[in-house]
């Protein structure tokens, strides 16, 4: 009889050992739970947060310098092209009177407009092999596949020879 109660007093120990097991963790998952509500009302700036962000405020700043850069770079060049240009074609506007005695700054052909801009231009291959398809009845997606052209500038190309036969 006493190793019989022996045994009950175990599993009643046992016992008593799982209920406050499953009483911790009760409260560990309700401590947890309210936490998390706490934090989703006052969310708070950590540190991690911070650095986070200014890593990727630094790294956008960085973009956008490098593309104002850029940008001066190609204007500086296209200045560079435009002065060499008007190195040989000087504009001066005592000069710009008569048409006789002006100075050509821009190529002939952009002053007679679109006529002359197809007999210049039209005799370029590429021009006249857009055109024969287009007159087939191929559309610009199908002949810039043929082509392998970009699609603007087969499109610009129709254009400009739509508003040449105008």
């Amino acid at each position: 009889m006493g190793m019989e109660m022996m045994e009950h007093w175990e599993v009643a120990v046992d016992g008593i050992q799982i209920l406050l097991c499953l009483l911790i963790l009760f409260f560990l998952v309700r401590n947890h739970r309210h936490k998390m509500k706490s934090a989703m009302m006052n969310p708070k700036r950590g540190s991690d947060q911070d650095f986070n962000l200014q890593v990727f405020s630094q790294a956008i700043n960085q973009q956008v310098e490098m593309a104002f850069n850029n940008i001066q770079d190609v204007v500086a060049d296209e200045r560079r092209k435009l002065d060499k240009v008007l190195q040989f074609h000087p504009v001066n506007p005592a000069d710009q009177g008569t048409a006789e005695n002006r100075p050509q700054a821009f190529p002939a052909h952009l002053d007679g407009g679109f006529k002359q801009v197809k007999e210049t231009t039209g005799s370029s291959e590429r021009q006249t092999r857009v055109q024969k398809l287009a007159i087939r009845g191929m559309s610009t997606q199908q002949i810039s596949e043929e082509l392998k052209t970009p699609l603007g500038e087969v499109e610009l190309i129709l254009s400009l020879q739509k508003n040449a036969a105008n």
